[in-house]
């Protein structure tokens, strides 16, 4: 999906930085423009960490426009965010694995008094 952001050029004393009025607080900066894109996916990543959400509808160029906080030098620019990245949702799936680390991964969650699902998940989440 694609988001607005407003960003401010940098110079040799300066990093460039972007604002993203969809996710309040969230912004990035980078010394290199080229990084831009990864920057702004990694700062809505780690904006949304551990939350339940929807990603908000994009706000349109023209109601960017109407800002007040964006009377600085800039321009506005869209940002690819891949939601798959920072959705939380559950979905189920369904996945072949061998019987003994079935029966392995079984034991290690009845050890800590969780589901499989949420053995997975922790693992998975210590990566």
């Amino acid at each position: 999906m694609k988001y607005l952001g407003y960003v401010e050029s940098g110079d040799e004393k300066c990093a460039s930085s972007v604002v993203l009025p969809d996710f309040p607080g969230c912004f990035s900066a980078v010394d290199d423009e080229q990084d831009l894109n990864k920057a702004v996916q990694e700062a809505v990543e780690l904006h949304f960490e551990g939350e339940n959400f929807d990603l908000p509808t994009p706000l349109t160029l023209n109601e960017v426009q109407n800002l007040p906080n964006f009377d600085y030098p800039g321009v506005w620019m869209f940002f690819e965010i891949d939601a798959d990245k920072i959705s939380t949702k559950l979905q189920r799936v369904n996945i072949t694995i061998p019987t003994n680390i079935l029966t392995k991964l079984d034991a290690l969650a009845t050890s800590q008094h969780i589901s499989r699902s949420g053995m997975v998940r922790q693992l998975v989440e210590k990566t």
